[in-house]
């Protein structure tokens, strides 16, 4: 038999980047789908993070982390870095899975002379496949101290919110969520139609059609029910109808054996039916005794499958606060979301707008606005006896909630016989000056009750504005 030698894993190397072929009077031209809006911030992070700190981009499959990596390749080369100092690995590829990756990274630094202080980047694409990938890469950092690099992970980041660092600083991470309902519109091409050119940057305004609610409601329905994930997007502009992706893809290559078996978790049918349970559960209150009974699984079992399932980012849970917005010493119930609303299509079927379960589903899609943003970790909800809250941010100095949403897709606020007495109460109760919402389906207007002043606005209008406000 023949032993792969460094010169046949090389060729393969060299096939996975072609830059490296580049001469100084190519002209480049690069063909990348549509940049996500969180591309800027993401190259901004890795060119300017300390030299010796590796960047973790973390999210879930098909969310779109190798086409981030190969923009940000074509972006390092159009901003002058030589083609032959960025070296792009995917760690799927079984000839490598087999190799050691430093072997595979010290091939590339011979290969175009890099010693030990030259300025690289380095990008390694689904990198969990590495066993002890952190203390490998970190050890890496150090032999070569000028390397830049980024880890893409699918699970087991080293953490879930995007700003957080681990293993004493030196791994920060950069989590890539599901489509928000922002990029949905741009990738659908959508967004000007709806709204007319909004490319001021400087401009914190947006013209509103007549009717505009509407129609973005019906987008919002589209997006809830088949927009949380790129490919979806671009088959369906193909000609291929989205919900057959949904159906056929998603709910597939979403759960994959191989990632649950690299967290130790053998019985994929048991992890399937738990996560089934879950998304058919999304955006309601969940309690550890209930969910143990229901599902059959052990206590202890069980906490390890939900930490996979959000190191996976497939759920996010949230914690609960009592009605004086305080935390609880000993948490036993939290709410669950889907990272993408389109998980629940994909498990069950698309959900029609006047349906019951719709208003959890666009709950669920608020709160995955978030999911890339350091704000995640401040959400929460608050229940108690007799009442609830459907979303809070809490304030993380404080710890006081100044933010307040209640989901109200019925319009029941709308009618001048029924008043937010809870919601109302809540605040007085624990900050008079949060910024208060109700979010309806299409009703617009500001209110008050006993002297706490609320803003009613549709949640499509609201998850639109709440990226469009953060890029200005």
């Amino acid at each position: 038999m023949h032993i792969v030698a460094d010169s046949d894993l090389f060729r393969r190397l060299a096939f996975d980047n072609p830059w490296w072929e580049l001469k100084v009077d190519t002209k480049i031209q690069f063909k990348n789908p549509p940049k996500r809006t969180f591309y800027n911030d993401f190259f901004k992070t890795y060119t300017d993070m300390p030299l010796g700190q590796i960047l973790a981009l973390a999210g879930p499959l098909k969310a779109g982390k190798t086409v981030l990596l190969r923009q940000c390749v074509a972006g390092l080369i159009e901003s002058g870095v030589h083609p032959s100092s960025v070296f792009y690995c995917n760690m799927t590829v079984p000839s490598y899975t087999a190799t050691d990756v430093t072997r595979l990274f010290e091939m590339f630094c011979r290969r175009f002379h890099h010693d030990n202080n030259a300025e690289i980047y380095i990008l390694y694409d689904e990198v969990q496949y590495v066993k002890d990938w952190e203390p490998t890469l970190i050890k890496l950092s150090k032999i070569r101290p000028k390397a830049r690099i980024i880890a893409a992970v699918s699970s087991g980041a080293p953490a879930i919110t995007s700003g957080q660092t681990s293993h004493e600083g030196q791994i920060y991470t950069f989590v890539l969520p599901p489509l928000t309902f922002l990029e949905f519109l741009r990738f659908r091409e959508t967004e000007k139609r709806l709204f007319g050119d909004i490319g001021d940057k400087m401009s914190n305004k947006m013209s509103l059609r007549s009717n505009i609610i509407s129609a973005l409601n019906a987008e919002f329905y589209r997006y809830i029910n088949f927009g949380g994930f790129i490919e979806g997007i671009i088959i369906s502009k193909e000609g291929t109808p989205a919900p057959t992706f949904i159906r056929d893809s998603v709910s597939d290559r979403v759960l994959h054996k191989d990632l649950a078996s690299l967290h130790g978790i053998n019985d994929v049918q048991e992890l399937n039916r738990l996560f089934a349970v879950l998304a058919f559960n999304t955006a309601q209150e969940v309690t550890m005794d209930n969910l143990a009974k229901m599902v059959g699984i052990a206590k202890n079992t069980l906490r390890k499958y939900l930490d996979y399932l959000e190191s996976a980012f497939l759920i996010r849970r949230l914690p609960r606060v009592d009605r004086d917005g305080k935390r609880f010493q000993r948490a036993v119930s939290f709410k669950v979301y889907l990272t993408a609303p389109c998980l629940y299509a994909a498990l069950y079927a698309p959900v029609p707008k006047d349906n019951q379960l719709f208003q959890r589903l666009a709950e669920n899609a608020l709160v995955g606005q978030f999911l890339g943003t350091p704000e995640m970790d401040n959400l929460a909800y608050a229940s108690w006896r007799g009442g609830s809250i459907d979303l809070l941010i809490m304030n993380p100095d404080t710890d006081i909630p100044d933010h307040i949403y209640e989901i109200d897709w019925a319009n029941r606020y709308g009618r001048p016989s029924k008043g937010p007495d809870k919601l109302v109460s809540f605040v007085e109760g624990t900050n008079r000056k949060a910024k208060t919402y109700i979010l309806t389906a299409d009703i617009a207007r500001p209110a008050s009750m006993r002297s706490i002043e609320l803003t009613l606005t549709p949640i499509a209008l609201y998850a639109y504005w709440l990226e469009r406000e953060a890029q200005l």
